[in-house]
């Protein structure tokens, strides 16, 4: 009985982790720049194609919200993550696919993908 209950809170914690981990990208596919918002950091590094810039949060949401406004957004599809050595820091690369075209979306965070802790976002064509 001990271990069925250890095995069920075993899977609560993983199914609220993986939750709070993909609801940026969950956002991204709805278009939520409020959802957004709040795991961006004060400051981000924000690259759209060519273009990189230290941007302010608010700036980063309004540019990232005029490129997905003039998307129709079909998925999001997380293909590639990975963490430091110390686990300070984490990376995903996902597959953005768009009625128009498909998209590499980067995203780095400052350890787990939390309130404020993402740094730096890419995107570039696939």
């Amino acid at each position: 009985m001990k271990q069925f209950f250890l095995i069920l809170l075993l899977a609560a914690s993983i199914q609220g982790f993986s939750q709070s981990e993909s609801a940026f990208f969950t956002a991204l596919k709805n278009n939520d720049s409020a959802t957004m918002e709040s795991y961006l950091d004060d400051k981000i590094d924000f690259s759209f194609f060519e273009d990189q810039q230290m941007l302010n949060k608010s700036v980063a949401i309004s540019k990232l919200k005029n490129f997905l406004s003039s998307q129709k957004v079909l998925s999001v599809e997380v293909i590639h993550k990975g963490s430091s050595k110390d686990r300070s820091s984490k990376y995903k690369v996902a597959k953005l696919t768009t009625s128009t075209d498909t998209y590499r979306v980067f995203v780095f965070s400052a350890g787990d993908f939390d309130a404020k802790s993402i740094k730096e976002i890419r995107i570039d064509k696939f």
